[in-house]
């Protein structure tokens, strides 16, 4: 049984509960105002009785007919017409009050005499029997029937509301998580691929720089099999998996490039999405570097206001930076879907410098989506 349905059965329960439970508070107060009348609990016994029928009629519809609504709705609105066509039969018939009460046997059903229908007696606030006339029991109890068949139908419509949000909700969030899946699925493989080329590339160059790159390799693959499929996870594990990534690089250039790589000694346990520092940093590695003049990288990551900032410059040698890529294009889209407007990622491009400014919540909760 789904969560909305145990809330629908207890509000239900609850409700009744208290229309029976104030019955006997009803009754006490109308013995109160006719000292001709003493309180007696089968009073109340008999006034509990009169509302057997209602009660009946919301059980049968709430549990043998509400369940036809969505899969037979004209069979649903015949059989409710039909056991409304019956409660009415029978408040028309039976009666509802006491015997030789209103509505009883042998008496009129719009009057009674000073007793019942007039406690007060025939100049009390009822009126004698040639005035106004009051309304009719057995019309009141129909009345009533009707409004307990809306009012479960409104009930039931609000919490078949609920559901539904809550329904799109996660379907909403399994969409997200799939598109964020898939693009990080698309990133992992561009990721090893630049690495391994680099690995490959220094096989030739310097064999011992090879194998060391080979060890810093495996504790990126370390990182990205038990990390990388996480939504979020800690900063400082990020900036770990970074350190590991620019000391593979360092071994692979010469002095001629100039690597610097900043991060805050403590974290505060701030948050941040896997490999979008990563993919940063890589196009730096793949953009920023020539061989034939002096370049540079400067990564830094620290914590202002409960944001985490993170800023990535690499040199430029003429060639351009397209923001098309497929490594950008899915951080643009990452952020996108797990920060909505709650980020900010701009890109200062010159002639010598390309500069990625990226600020987002230090914490999860603090995200808008």
């Amino acid at each position: 049984m789904d969560p909305y349905r145990k809330q629908e059965l207890r509000l239900h329960g609850l409700v009744w509960t208290l229309l029976f439970a104030l019955v006997p508070m009803v009754t006490y107060f109308h013995v109160a105002r006719d000292s001709h009348l003493a309180f007696s609990w089968s009073m109340v016994a008999k006034d509990w009785l009169q509302m057997l029928p209602l009660l009946l009629l919301f059980l049968v519809h709430e549990f043998a007919l509400t369940p036809l609504l969505k899969r037979r709705k004209g069979l649903y609105i015949g059989l409710t017409l039909a056991l409304l066509g019956v409660y009415t039969a029978f408040c028309l018939t039976v009666g509802w009050g006491h015997p030789g009460g209103p509505g009883g046997p042998g008496m009129p059903p719009h009057w009674s005499g000073a007793d019942e229908a007039f406690p007060f007696g025939p100049d009390g606030p009822g009126g004698p029997p040639d005035g106004p006339r009051p309304l009719d029991p057995a019309l009141m109890r129909i009345f009533i029937g009707i409004l307990v068949i809306i009012a479960n139908l409104g009930l039931k419509a609000f919490f078949d509301n609920l559901r539904g949000q809550q329904k799109l909700q996660r379907m909403e969030a399994e969409r997200i998580q799939s598109q964020l899946e898939t693009l990080r699925y698309q990133i992992n493989p561009h990721f090893f691929m630049n690495t391994l080329n680099n690995i490959h590339a220094l096989v030739d160059i310097d064999p011992e720089k090879a194998k060391e790159s080979i060890v810093e390799f495996s504790r990126l693959m370390r990182h990205l099999l038990y990390e990388g499929d996480q939504p979020m996870i800690q900063l400082s594990e990020e900036l770990d998996f970074l350190e590991h990534y620019i000391s593979l690089m360092r071994l692979r250039y010469t002095d001629k490039v100039k690597i610097d790589f900043s991060r805050p000694e403590d974290c505060a346990g701030a948050e941040v999405p896997p490999l979008v520092f990563a993919s940063f940093v890589e196009n730096a590695f793949k953009h920023g570097v020539s061989y034939d003049s002096f370049s540079f990288i400067r990564v830094s990551a620290y914590l202002e206001k409960g944001k985490v900032v993170f800023r990535c410059a690499n040199s430029r040698h003429g060639a351009p930076l397209p923001e098309g890529g497929l490594g950008m294009k899915n951080v643009r889209e990452r952020l996108e879907l797990l920060y909505g407007e709650n980020y900010l990622l701009s890109v200062d491009e010159s002639e010598t410098v390309y500069d990625i400014f990226l600020t987002i919540p230090a914490h999860a909760e603090t995200a808008s989506h």
